[in-house]
């Protein structure tokens, strides 16, 4: 994402909130059904860590393959991949 500001060009990155992580670590291991793998996943995707949001995503759309949020998480770790043909 870009920020104009005063014709200066800024470029915002993604932070991920580690409070959240943590959080969604948690849960998952609670639940591991639990919808929270599509957040999660996206965050350790910022984090640059994909071949763990992979795994993640794998299990989570496997047990809920109609929750999109979760198929969205994990075409973009696929994106991130470089593996376009199994992201579509």
């Amino acid at each position: 994402m870009k920020i104009v500001n005063f014709g200066v060009i800024i470029k915002v990155m993604d932070e991920v909130n580690t409070v959240l992580v943590e959080r969604y670590q948690v849960m998952l291991q609670q639940d591991p059904k639990s919808k929270v793998f599509a957040p999660l996943a996206e965050a350790y995707r910022k984090m640059g860590l994909l071949e763990k949001a992979e795994r993640i995503c794998v299990a989570g759309v496997q047990q809920h393959p109609q929750f999109p949020s979760g198929r969205v998480a994990y075409a973009k770790v696929l994106l991130h991949k470089h593996e376009l043909q199994r992201a579509v």
